[in-house]
């Protein structure tokens, strides 16, 4: 291979990886109890859980998926980030103070002391099948995939054509905009997603000089022009294209990432998965940072305000906004405002892999300040992630080149941090694999957690001792790394062009509504039962997938729906419509099966968390904050108030908010405002309102 990394890239590459991959045994050597191996002793510091946070969320999905899907759809793409702070702090003052006052070891054990275990094996299914399926395996794809890529470096790119048509949509010519370079022999042409057996691609001295136009003619419909592509040609392997990831390479990528990360999660444990996370979240915020600014500073770009100029411009597509149609295939502004907020009450608060960190805290306000730090961090990605995405859209058309989404963050690499040497590559590169690796190893570590616990100690061994336990679940990880390594191979395109990211949500999203329901109607209402849980959650799943095709018929003949969400129904939106049917089906049962009353003191107000004078007044200023909120964003529309002006009147009432109930909890306690966490939560929601307004 042609190596993108330099000698110097390759030490500090290869140097970083290991290094994090030792500090995480030593720190994980004398894991002795249960308690050590699977929660960190229950003696992690608060940056230990901000960084652990932020390392087992930002992965590949943010600084190459997310970064693709700014490249692709815009800036609407930052929703995922900035309302995912609701998320966190729900997490922060309702679900994590329930789950440490019950002392749980796994979020399954919640559902069990709340309900019974029909609902702790549905939820541990579920999340297993999440965790090692839905983002094990593309992990491991966009891991191997990415190292491919640095390895072989450019190789050589793929071509763009363009069709050319008449007036009545048949096809006269294919002009060549850029020849490609190192094809070795001709390429398939395909038409969309057919390859075409009437054209036949001319090839002079490894670049596509034209397009032979054989046989029959072809047609667009409605004169549309038609999508050309190029399969296959390269050099070394006829059967891909120029800069494709070759198969060999791909799956030993696979070996290398399942045999790195699982030595030090199946002998460290969780405190290995969180020191390596701290660590590898240090080198992904470096990387992303860096690419950002050196991408900023090219001279098609120059800087943000002038990527602004050029995007609002007449040559531009507008991607800097955060609201796109209701119909939008993508991001409709109606699903990030319903679905997507129970994929962030799902995430951040009944998600094994994240809550776990939390509840390895050494205190309630260690865990509290933990998280709200990583959400701090997280406010940086749709700038450093989506932005720089947007930009590399405007480089490349400059450019003339063709690039997948998923390739965005490597072909910077390639074009712009690569002939600065001094190994930077070598550093980013170790950010982007470590942010890769700090997602796996949490998602191994959880799953083997949930198996360990809510299966093996529960139904096989109760009798089971911490030696016993902690080597259930290092063959657990030993089963996940193995299953989801192979399913990779056999289900993973190294090459596709398809969104790894929203690939990752809208699959994950089809099992989760459910589950939200059963966790939130169970800390609210004591009246909730054993079997209004359990139908909640398995009719969360069936609902998920039954409503779509039933959206699809009927929106075929109804021009109203379609004009409003489109001919598909996004998965944002199924997930609310999901949601909701979930939380009747569970009132509607639990108000016809009887209650128990020791199990229906488990809520917030029954384990005095809230009292519910707290709670009512939680509820008025939250209903009145929303209200507010309608109205700013009302005004926007009817362009009677700037988007700045709004932004700084919606992100003021939410800091007062938060401050009155900090100063208020600090003359209690005798202490100074500013080290209430509630004040600093105040200034992490007030920054993700300005956010949302902002980019209206």
């Amino acid at each position: 291979m042609n190596s993108l990394l330099s000698t110097t890239d390759l030490i500090i590459f290869f140097g970083s990886l290991f290094t994090v991959m030792l500090f995480g045994l030593w720190s994980g050597r004398k894991e002795d109890s249960s308690e050590d191996y699977f929660l960190a002793g229950k003696s992690t510091r608060w940056w230990g859980v901000a960084g652990s946070i932020f390392g087992s969320n930002v992965s590949a999905n943010h600084i190459v998926g997310m970064m693709g899907v700014g490249f692709a759809v815009g800036f609407a793409q930052s929703h995922f980030e900035i309302t995912a702070i609701a998320g966190l702090l729900m997490l922060c003052y309702f679900f994590l103070p329930v789950y440490r006052k019950l002392n749980v070891f796994t979020l399954s054990d919640y559902l069990s002391k709340r309900y019974d275990d029909k609902s702790r094996v549905s939820y541990a299914l579920i999340m297993v099948i999440i965790m090692v399926v839905i983002q094990m395996v593309p992990g491991f794809y966009i891991g191997s995939r990415s190292i491919n890529l640095l390895l072989q470096g450019d190789t050589g790119r793929k071509a763009v054509a363009e069709s050319v048509l008449d007036e009545q949509g048949i096809l006269t010519e294919v002009k060549i905009n850029y020849g490609g370079e190192n094809y070795g022999s001709s390429p398939k042409i395909k038409i969309g997603s057919e390859i075409s057996e009437n054209l036949s691609a001319v090839v002079v001295d490894g670049k596509i000089t034209g397009v032979n136009l054989n046989g029959e003619v072809i047609t667009s419909d409605a004169s549309l022009p038609i999508p050309i592509s190029f399969i296959g040609g390269s050099v070394n392997n006829p059967d891909i294209s120029p800069g494709d990831v070759e198969p060999f390479y791909y799956k030993l990528g696979i070996l290398i990432m399942a045999i790195v990360t699982g030595a030090y999660v199946i002998f460290g444990g969780l405190k290995a998965v969180i020191v390596t996370d701290v660590l590898q979240s240090v080198l992904l915020l470096l990387a992303g940072l860096l690419v950002a600014y050196v991408t900023f500073s090219q001279p098609e770009i120059g800087g943000w305000a002038n990527l602004v100029a050029r995007d609002l411009g007449s040559e531009g597509v507008e991607r800097l906004h955060l609201y796109n149609a209701s119909n939008h295939a993508s991001l409709p502004w109606t699903g990030v405002l319903t679905g997507l907020m129970v994929l962030h009450f799902y995430y951040w608060g009944t998600n094994q892999f994240i809550v776990q960190r939390a509840l390895s805290a050494r205190t309630d306000k260690e865990a509290r300040i933990g998280i709200l730090a990583a959400g701090f961090f997280k406010l940086l990605i749709p700038f450093f992630s989506i932005g720089t995405g947007i930009a590399a859209y405007y480089l490349f058309k400059d450019r003339n080149l063709d690039v997948a989404q998923d390739a965005v963050f490597i072909k910077l690499l390639t074009e712009l941090i690569s002939p600065l040497g001094y190994g930077l590559v070598g550093l980013i590169a170790a950010g982007m694999i470590g942010a890769i690796l700090s997602s796996l190893d949490s998602m191994m570590n959880s799953a083997a957690t949930i198996m360990t616990f809510d299966l093996y100690k529960k139904f096989v061994n109760p009798e089971a001792d911490d030696r016993k336990l902690i080597s259930i679940g290092r063959i657990w990880i030993i089963v996940f790394i193995s299953f989801a390594g192979i399913l990779t191979i056999f289900t993973m395109d190294p090459n596709s062009q398809d969104s790894f990211f929203l690939h990752v949500a809208k699959h994950q999203g089809n099992l989760i509504a459910g589950v939200v329901i059963a966790f939130v109607v169970g800390m609210f209402w004591k009246g909730a039962t054993a079997a209004g849980g359990v139908s909640a959650i398995i009719a969360g799943v069936v609902f998920s997938y039954g409503i779509p095709p039933l959206y699809a018929s009927v929106a075929e003949s109804n021009q109203t729906l379609i004009n409003l969400f489109g001919t598909k129904l996004n998965f944002m939106h199924g997930a609310f419509i999901s949601a909701l049917l979930s939380l009747l089906v569970h009132i509607l049962i639990s108000k016809s099966t009887q209650v128990d009353p020791e199990k229906g003191k488990l809520t917030w107000i029954g384990l005095d968390i809230f009292t519910p004078q707290q709670f009512s007044v939680f509820g008025k200023t939250l209903a009145i904050t929303l209200l507010i909120y309608a109205a700013l964003a009302t005004l926007v529309v009817l362009e009677t108030l700037k988007p700045v002006h709004a932004a700084w009147i919606g992100s003021l009432w939410t800091f007062l908010c938060f401050y009155l109930s900090a100063r208020l909890k600090a003359s209690e306690n005798g202490e100074a405002v500013y080290k209430e966490d509630r004040f600093w939560a105040g200034g992490l929601a007030g920054c993700a309102i300005f956010m949302l307004f902002y980019f209206f």
